[in-house]
């Protein structure tokens, strides 16, 4: 009697340290799943950022090229846009 008293309680010792370590295990592998989660939806949220970035860009250096490309034929091709009127100073020498 006094045997199998002796291995009953070494046996619910063993039974709760088990689940307390499972209950942790648990815990933190659902821990590990949000914030798997949570870093899946930021990563997702950094790429559309970069490119909504990349996208103004090259809008921006389209802008920029347009841009160019008119003062380059004013300035050098003495070029003017459709119903503008250009005034020159006669007293200039040129």
């Amino acid at each position: 009697m006094n045997l199998r008293k002796k291995f009953s309680s070494q046996f619910i010792v063993l039974t709760l340290f088990l689940g307390v370590i499972i209950v942790g295990m648990m815990s933190g592998f659902i821990f590990q799943l949000k914030k798997y989660k949570e870093y899946k939806e930021e990563i997702y949220s950094l790429n559309e950022q970069i490119k909504e970035t990349r996208l103004e860009i090259k809008e921006a250096e389209k802008a920029k090229s347009n841009n160019d490309l008119e003062t380059m034929a004013r300035e050098r091709l003495n070029m003017v846009k459709p119903g503008e009127i250009i005034y020159i100073d006669i007293k200039e020498g040129n």
